[in-house]
């Protein structure tokens, strides 16, 4: 491996880690208390890097982009009702 594919690797790891970071933010603010706010915001820049990464550097970049995405919806659905647990 050369220092560029390196950089690359290295690269997505650290960008798809923010996307699990995303997601987790994404769900304890849907499932329970925390700012949707800022889990919106870090899924959005998953999604910015991981698209810039895709179309300049290296294809592998779809996958933090991915994981942004899965973030994205995640930090925007809908909280669900108290109604609908006590059914």
């Amino acid at each position: 491996m050369d220092e560029q594919e390196l950089m690359i690797t290295f690269s997505v790891l650290s960008f798809s880690v923010l996307g699990l970071g995303a997601i987790v933010l994404s769900l304890v603010t849907l499932l329970g208390r925390g700012n949707r706010s800022f889990a919106i915001i870090t899924a959005a820049a998953t999604i910015f890097l991981g698209a810039f990464m895709w179309l300049v550097l290296a294809p592998e970049g779809l996958i933090p982009t991915a994981l942004g995405v899965i973030a994205l919806v995640l930090g925007v659905w809908p909280k669900g009702s108290a109604r609908q647990s006590d059914e």
